[in-house]
């Protein structure tokens, strides 16, 4: 059984701030309490996209894209399941964008 899933939200504001993105997309691993992917979706079309490898280039360790348990970070959020198959489609038209650990 595959340990991954696969979500989206919808930005939580109905009027999304300027530069952000409208849709996020998350690849959570629940048996080890990770983000391991995300994809940022924006009204333009463009998308920006993070893994835990991406933070990792530069030899600084990320267990995880967020920095709390899952239950905390995700907690009222309204989380919707979308395909394994989506998520990939988005990961590919992404540019990488590494948060944590940019130098």
């Amino acid at each position: 059984m595959d340990a991954l899933r696969h979500v989206r939200a919808r930005w939580p504001e109905v009027q999304v701030p300027h530069g952000e993105p409208l849709w996020l997309l998350y690849e959570i691993d629940d048996l080890a309490d990770a983000v391991t992917r995300s994809v940022d979706l924006f009204a333009d079309g463009t998308a920006t996209r993070n893994s835990i490898e991406i933070e990792e280039r530069n030899g600084q360790p990320c267990p995880s894209l967020i920095d709390t348990s899952l239950a905390d970070g995700f907690g009222g959020v309204d989380l919707e399941a979308i395909s394994s198959e989506d998520f990939a489609s988005a990961w590919i038209k992404g540019t990488d964008k590494p948060v944590w650990n940019v130098r």
